[in-house]
């Protein structure tokens, strides 16, 4: 997995393996961190359908067992990976949720969205 910079206490780290990108975020998923992490997550769906070097993804995992905090900031940048997942006829999962981030994606029924594995 390639790791990109951390922001405040924040990372993400991405792989390809065919049409699946995993995608690991730890830290705090917070109006702080957002706008970077939504820059970065856009770029890994992207980079390899530009470059022409890969087949399209179509399965996104976000792998959140490392995430410490999240607030609605970070929940709507859960939803939009979904929506850019849905854009591109991809499905997205949610990886190893936290049992805080459990309460919040069912209280707010975001949990709907997206297949919890």
């Amino acid at each position: 997995m390639t790791t990109d910079p951390t922001f405040e206490g924040t990372a993400i780290a991405g792989a390809r393996t065919g049409d699946r990108l995993i995608i690991r975020l730890q830290g705090s998923l917070d109006a702080m961190s957002v706008t970077a992490l939504q820059t970065q997550l856009y770029d890994l769906t992207r980079v390899y359908d530009v470059l022409g070097l890969a087949a399209p993804v179509r399965q996104i995992h976000i792998d959140l067992a490392e995430v410490d905090f999240c607030d609605a900031a970070g929940l709507r940048m859960l939803v939009a990976a979904r929506c850019v997942a849905g854009a591109r006829d991809a499905t997205c999962h949610l990886r190893n949720p936290q049992p805080h981030l459990r309460w919040l994606l069912s209280a707010t029924r975001a949990a709907d969205l997206f297949s919890l594995d």
